[in-house]
């Protein structure tokens, strides 16, 4: 069985506990963390299959958070949340390695499918 376990960054401390419930509720293991460092810093102890990420943040951006955790972990998935989808923004994440943009605040019915369609249903669930 491959990691399902999933990471949350989001300096929006609300925000983040919406999405770790969407994820925990649909049977994904999710841990949450409220900046670039600290999301770098779990990385280097614990083994993810995808990071959800937050653009805007103090120090550390989503791009370069996902970037940084992506040298830790190779095999990482990510997704950038932002407010301001504008091509400034999803060209760096795309080239950084992200595989999608989606818009704040999160939408259960957008975020899950693109979840799934990732990184697979969780571990012991049936297609």
């Amino acid at each position: 069985m491959h990691c399902k376990r999933l990471l949350v960054v989001d300096d929006d401390r609300s925000h983040s506990a919406v999405v770790v419930g969407i994820l925990t509720r649909n049977g994904y293991e999710a841990d949450a963390v409220d900046n670039g460092q600290s999301a770098v810093e779990l990385a280097a102890t614990k083994e993810f299959a995808m990071a959800i990420l937050d653009y805007q943040m103090p120090e550390l951006n989503g791009v370069d958070t996902f970037q940084r955790i992506r040298e830790l972990q190779p095999g990482l998935h990510g997704v950038l949340l932002t407010a301001y989808t504008t091509i400034d923004k999803v060209f760096p994440a795309i080239d950084s390695g992200i595989e999608r943009v989606l818009s704040k605040p999160v939408d259960v019915h957008e975020l899950l499918p693109v979840v799934q369609s990732i990184i697979g249903l969780p571990d012991g669930k049936a297609a």
